[in-house]
């Protein structure tokens, strides 16, 4: 039988332990809840502090099992990055949106940077208001429907990943809307620019590739920027 290390403590029996890792001086630990053990750190160097946490720990995964949260749950950052290997690999292997190299640049430049710290499970409507402020700033300025429809798109992934691995339930799930500033739409054509248009057709055939206009050959025309 494998001798115990002085390294590790049963603080219950098949229930909760406190370990140390080699070459680190941070107590861990593991509990079991609903059948399923769990590690995580303590964050503590001191064995009598990092006991106290452990049990806390352990308490809190049952209280909120009993309030119909998920017992275990994991810090957004955490499920973001699984989201984001997630889409990665779907990529990789042909079967990933297009649009799925957009969701991880939002993730990793605005959804990170503001929810990484908090609980997957809890990130409230005050929570995405406030969100909302912190974007504007990021941004300079208020950011489109388009742009808030993608960066909902990509938070609901995420949330997604926390679903699927049991960190969060359906109805910790936020409804996230989606505002912001209308797309502008360039004005109708004026007599002018029409004129310009039918005048230049033979020459935009001749600089057009395979059946689609050159646009920059109509923007130069009618001094679009």
């Amino acid at each position: 039988m494998t001798e115990k290390k002085d390294t590790t403590h049963i603080l219950v029996p098949n229930t909760l332990v406190v370990f140390a890792r080699p070459r680190s001086t941070v107590w861990q630990c593991r509990y079991q809840v609903d059948g399923k053990w769990q590690r995580e750190s303590t964050n503590e160097r001191n064995l009598d502090d990092a006991k106290r946490v452990a049990h806390d720990l352990l308490i809190e995964a049952n209280v909120r099992k009993k309030l119909n949260a998920a017992p275990i749950t994991r810090t957004f950052k955490d499920i973001a990055k699984h989201a984001i290997i997630r889409m990665e690999k779907l990529i990789a292997d042909g079967d990933g949106k297009s649009m799925y190299k957009e969701y991880i640049s939002i993730i990793e430049n605005y959804l990170i940077k503001f929810f990484g710290s908090y609980k997957i499970d809890n990130i409230t409507h005050q929570l995405l208001e406030e969100f909302d402020a912190w974007r504007i700033t990021k941004m300079k300025s208020a950011p489109k429907h388009s742009t808030i429809l993608n960066h909902n798109a990509a938070l609901n992934r995420v949330f997604d990943e926390g679903i699927y691995r049991g960190y969060m339930y359906e109805i910790n799930r936020p409804k996230l809307v989606a505002v912001g500033k209308k797309t502008e739409r360039r004005p109708a054509f004026d007599l002018q620019e029409v004129r310009a248009l039918r005048t230049n057709f033979d020459e935009w055939i001749k600089k057009a590739r395979t059946d689609s206009f050159n646009e920059q050959v109509v923007s130069d025309t009618l001094g679009i920027v």
